[in-house]
């Protein structure tokens, strides 16, 4: 017996694609500073104080050699002045009066001592205390601060590096197909 045997392909298109494609590298921006720190470059003067407690002192009693000397110069002179003339005056009475019978000059010279010396009226005076002087020069602070700096700078790119690849799109016929037929003989043909 006869078989008709047939084997066909079916026909296949191909197709050839690329996508389009963009790329952009953007350029990182870049920052250059320069840091300078600040300073202080100030110091502390010294604070003066100044006391001036000769007022206070002077009131107490307490003078310096030159008031001393200022005030009892000028007193010694005139106590040394009333002492030659009292001892003359006393010299002259006892010159005079001492040989007199009944009459005792040297007590008599005491007793008026001591009576004028009783006589002479005391005073007490109440003064106020000046206070001391006190003058306080506040500390300086020498030299200058500095501020410091921060210089910075962005450094960026004016264009992105771009590249456009155009994409394509293509169809064609890879394989047309066949169909084929031919006949055996007592049993099909499969692997034909």
């Amino acid at each position: 017996m006869l078989y008709l045997n047939t084997r066909h392909t079916l026909p296949r298109i191909g197709i050839d694609m690329a996508a389009s494609t963009l790329s952009s590298r953007i350029q990182k921006p870049t920052v250059d500073s320069a840091y300078h720190a600040p300073r202080s470059n100030t110091g502390m003067g010294r604070i003066t104080l100044e006391i001036n407690s000769y007022p206070s002192r002077k009131a107490y009693g307490a003078r310096t050699m030159g008031d001393f000397t200022r005030e009892n110069g000028q007193q010694g002179i005139s106590d040394v002045q009333s002492a030659a003339s009292s001892h003359t005056q006393k010299a002259w009475s006892m010159i005079e009066s001492g040989a007199k019978k009944g009459h005792n000059e040297i007590a008599s010279q005491a007793k008026s001592k001591l009576s004028s010396e009783i006589s002479k009226k005391r005073y007490l005076e109440a003064q106020a205390i000046p206070d001391p002087e006190v003058h306080i020069t506040p500390a300086d602070e020498p030299g200058d601060i500095d501020p410091g700096s921060w210089d910075y700078k962005i450094n960026t790119a004016d264009k992105a590096d771009v590249t456009y690849n155009e994409g394509h799109f293509e169809v064609f016929l890879e394989d047309r197909g066949s169909i084929h037929s031919w006949v055996s003989e007592g049993h099909y043909d499969i692997y034909a």
